[in-house]
């Protein structure tokens, strides 16, 4: 099933009346705008100078992470970084679970199908980044709680 035959898909769902030429110009569009901010984005973030993503540490970070230790000096001091780090974002948390509870009272309240399976998908989607968050935070705290390694 092609793009444009699910956005007619959507739009019955939705139970607006659309001709097959409103839905391709709406398609089209959509498509435009959403190349023109794609092109934006990877040119200034080509341009610009700066650090990895902050979501990557070092593969050894997150295995001393998960595993709640380390014995070598310098992973430990990029681990205790990473997990004040992680511990500093914790509001985050309150974010995601206000965005599920707010897509969950969508579902409730939807009058049309499309909605609610929207609302599912972005709701799961949220509950998803609250979980991955949630599980780094606990990561991050028993870390901190155990000592540092001594060089």
């Amino acid at each position: 099933m092609g793009l444009p035959t699910l956005t007619v898909v959507v739009f019955v769902l939705d139970g607006r009346e659309t001709s097959p030429r409103g839905v391709l110009t709406i398609f089209t569009l959509s498509i435009f705008f959403a190349a023109v901010g794609a092109a934006v984005a990877l040119l200034a973030g080509h341009r610009l100078p700066g650090p990895p993503a902050a979501g990557t540490p070092d593969p050894a970070v997150r295995q001393a992470l998960r595993a709640g230790h380390t014995d070598d000096p310098r992973v430990d001091a990029l681990a205790r970084r990473e997990a004040e780090r992680r511990r500093g974002g914790r509001w985050v948390l309150w974010i995601l679970g206000a965005g599920v509870l707010l897509e969950a009272l969508l579902v409730v309240g939807a009058s049309h199908l499309s909605t609610r399976v929207i609302a599912v998908a972005l709701g799961a989607l949220w509950a998803t980044q609250g979980w991955m968050r949630w599980r780094g935070l606990r990561e991050a705290r028993r870390y901190l709680a155990g000592p540092p390694s001594q060089p």
